[in-house]
């Protein structure tokens, strides 16, 4: 068995799991009200009251996720100076290409890929957008007095359009793409035990394989103090515009935005 992801890898997983499958259960319920599963899953809850608010909480974790995500990857892109592996770059042109014509039969053997290949790194990016598009949508239509202050109603519509197709591409997105390369193509453990067998590695991350057998994996770079300093600051700051914008987001408007009749 080789390492694979640490444990700080797996627990973020985890909790995206039960956020993104507890944010599904109790979302569309409320995007279809009118099915007789909605209905249903409604009632397991106790009322549509009941379920928005577990959905809301759910969806408050999965915000501070992406915040958290947003400190890491400055932590250790930016400070410890870790290879930007989940990055598209020229080879995953390459490769997407070499799979299309193994597909086709018109080569005889896959890609080579390195850490991550290109489905991986697709999902990765559509993950961070879908969760950053649901997160403002979201909050968009939990206060939207706060923020038809700035934008006209239509934006408001607009919002909750956007986060029921977004929520649907999503579910849609795990249940094909996601489960097809985890589940089906080949039935990878290593998210939830850090671990993937020898074999397996040599399959899947030939490349990477290669540099680990070779002794070349990556190593941090020295923790320099002033990049130390601006990180604590940038922690400071994104943590106090959270708590701020928490505060604004509840407190009732002074003055209720005009409605003009069409």
């Amino acid at each position: 068995m080789i390492r694979r992801f640490e444990r700080r890898h797996i627990v973020g997983h985890l909790i995206m799991l039960v956020t993104f499958t507890g944010l599904v259960i109790t979302g569309f319920p409320q995007l279809f009200p009118r099915a007789g599963w909605a209905r249903g899953v409604t009632l397991v809850f106790g009322g549509v009251s009941r379920m928005r608010a577990v959905h809301h909480f759910l969806g408050t974790i999965m915000a501070l996720q992406l915040v958290y995500h947003f400190l890491e990857l400055l932590w250790f892109q930016w400070v410890r100076k870790y290879p930007w592996t989940m990055i598209p770059t020229l080879q995953d042109v390459k490769d997407f290409r070499q799979q299309i014509l193994y597909n086709l039969g018109l080569v005889s053997h896959e890609p080579q890929y390195d850490r991550y290949s290109w489905p991986e790194k697709l999902e990765y990016l559509s993950l961070v957008w879908g969760t950053f598009l649901m997160v403002a949508t979201g909050l968009i239509m939990l206060f939207p007095m706060r923020f038809s202050e700035f934008f006209p109603g239509q934006f408001i519509l607009a919002a909750k359009a956007a986060h029921g197709g977004e929520a649907t591409l999503a579910a849609l997105a795990i249940l094909t793409w996601h489960s097809y390369f985890v589940h089906w193509k080949h039935f990878n453990t290593s998210m939830f035990t850090g671990k993937l067998p020898r074999e397996e590695y040599i399959e899947e991350h030939p490349r990477e394989f290669a540099r680990l057998w070779g002794g070349e994996a990556p190593k941090p770079a020295e923790i320099d103090t002033k990049k130390f300093v601006v990180f604590v600051a940038i922690t400071v700051i994104v943590v106090l515009a959270c708590v701020a914008f928490a505060i604004w987001l509840r407190a009732v408007p002074t003055v209720l935005p005009t409605i003009h009749p069409s």
